[in-house]
């Protein structure tokens, strides 16, 4: 079996990874979003300039 200290630990590092996976995943989705919103209001912009 395991000893009494190993369980707390193996405990905190798996929701120190969650934690860290959730933050990381919430940063990588707002750069995707403010991406293609420059995206789209760059495409727009050309499609504007170009039926002057």
């Amino acid at each position: 079996m395991t000893s009494g200290s190993t369980f707390p630990a193996l405990f905190f590092s798996f929701a120190v990874t969650c934690a860290l996976s959730a933050i990381m995943f919430g940063v990588l989705y707002w750069v995707v979003r403010l991406a293609v919103r420059h995206a789209i209001e760059d495409a727009d912009r050309r499609r504007a300039s170009e039926h002057r």
